[in-house]
């Protein structure tokens, strides 16, 4: 075996880099998308229910980030 064929095999392939990335900051950057979607929703209707529903989901993902532990997990 040549020594490129080596590294080749040994480097993580594509899918396993992409599957790592997204079950380390996948489901955060919906959730944030969401909220971000949310929050501007509610602040083209009416701006108070934008900083009410930001300031809630802020608070929301302080306490998820404290109980799910987050990157030290």
């Amino acid at each position: 075996m040549e020594p490129n064929e080596i590294k080749q095999r040994d480097r993580p392939g594509i899918l396993a880099l992409a599957a790592g990335a997204w079950e380390k900051w996948g489901a955060g950057a919906l959730l944030c998308g969401g909220a971000v979607a949310l929050t501007v929703g509610a602040a083209l209707i009416y701006p108070p229910a934008g900083w009410i529903t930001g300031g809630v989901l802020a608070i929301l993902g302080g306490i998820l980030a404290t109980i799910g532990g987050g990157e030290g997990k």
